[in-house]
């Protein structure tokens, strides 16, 4: 019997567009949160579904909404603040569990803490633009090369017209300038890094920086393909403040929070979203010779989250054949997640 699927902070941006995306894939998922009105709004639009009270710092309220082999979906955020109701309600429940975050040391509690405590449980963090994509594009050039890939550069870019006219270097770093948390990469084993660092990606036939960050590649990657000894992660969302932002050691916490901003003011100019997303990974043997380099494209990283999230989902609620903290490959396959990542908006192109 499939369990369900809870979506907990369904009346947020993310978690209403996981909702509709859930219903537009033949699912009933309950909607929790804290707003019963805004609850109920959302469940009537969407063909009357049922709707829970929840409430982060009321963990009891978190537990209360799933049982064993349920899926709990949240995208309730900032998840260090937030987030660990959701992963303790699902390991003492034993329910699948997936995040929408892009918070490194929240990545690294979910595998390090909390993977080793899921006994019963699938943790899927980070389950969204980023750090999906980047997961199944260096997989899909990892697959390529065998056991020959021993690093793997994967870099995330946004555009999106005039989305960026306007914008200071200094207003984005006040923006992104909350993550102070120290970051970390993947080197035979995870390392702190003290400071991130910027190295260049030819996107679309044109030189873009990228800022290193944590991410979940760092630990779903070499658990997925053995053979693999580095692993580096960047975000080029920051244009040419990114290496202002490297010295001011801005993270993913401002990233996405300057991304969420400029989506919004992108949808009330445009009356949709005009962003574009694009993602590379490069494969490099261990004498650091270019071995493959893959590139996926596609829309609104936001709407790309809400139905990567949504299939991933669907998915969890028929089963997972493995517990503890998973990536993305080694809790779906590569060939399913590249089918899962194309349906919801974000597909292999030439570079």
């Amino acid at each position: 019997m499939a369990g369900r699927i809870v979506v907990f902070g369904a009346t947020g941006y993310t978690g209403a567009l996981t909702a509709r995306a859930l219903v537009a894939q033949g699912a009933r998922p309950v909607l929790a949160g804290r707003n019963r009105t805004a609850l109920t709004a959302l469940a009537d639009e969407l063909g009357g579904l049922e709707i829970a009270y929840a409430d982060a710092e009321e963990p009891r309220s978190v537990r209360a909404l799933v049982e064993r082999d349920d899926v709990l979906v949240t995208t309730v955020g900032p998840f260090l603040r937030y987030g660990h109701a959701a992963l303790d309600a699902a390991v003492d429940a034993g329910a699948h569990y997936l995040d929408s975050t892009g918070e490194p040391p929240f990545i690294r509690e979910v595998f390090e803490s909390y993977g080793p405590r899921a006994t019963r449980s699938a943790l899927i963090t980070a389950f969204g633009y980023d750090y999906v994509s980047g997961n199944l594009a260096a997989g899909l050039a990892l697959d390529r090369v065998g056991d020959e890939g021993f690093r793997v550069d994967i870099g995330y870019f946004v555009g999106g017209g005039d989305l960026w006219r306007g914008l200071t270097a200094s207003g984005l770093q006040s923006v992104a300038g909350v993550a102070t948390a120290r970051m970390y990469t993947f080197r035979g084993r995870i390392h702190e890094v003290r400071r991130p660092r910027v190295r260049e990606f030819q996107v679309a036939g044109r030189s873009r920086p990228g800022l290193s960050i944590g991410a979940s590649e760092h630990f779903g990657l070499p658990a997925s393909y053995p053979a693999l000894y580095e692993v580096n992660v960047y975000l080029g969302w920051f244009g040419r403040a990114t290496r202002l932002a490297a010295r001011g050691r801005v993270g993913a916490f401002g990233a996405r929070a300057a991304l969420g901003t400029l989506a919004r003011v992108a949808r009330r100019r445009a009356g949709k979203s005009t962003l574009t997303s694009r993602i590379v990974a490069i494969a490099y043997d261990a004498e650091g010779s270019l071995l493959t380099d893959v590139h996926l494209s596609g829309g609104d990283p936001y709407e790309f989250t809400a139905g990567a999230l949504s299939w991933a989902a669907c998915q969890a609620s028929r089963g997972m054949a493995e517990t503890g903290a998973l990536g993305p490959i080694a809790a779906f396959g590569l060939t399913e997640l590249e089918a899962g990542c194309a349906m919801a908006g974000i597909a292999r192109v030439t570079g």
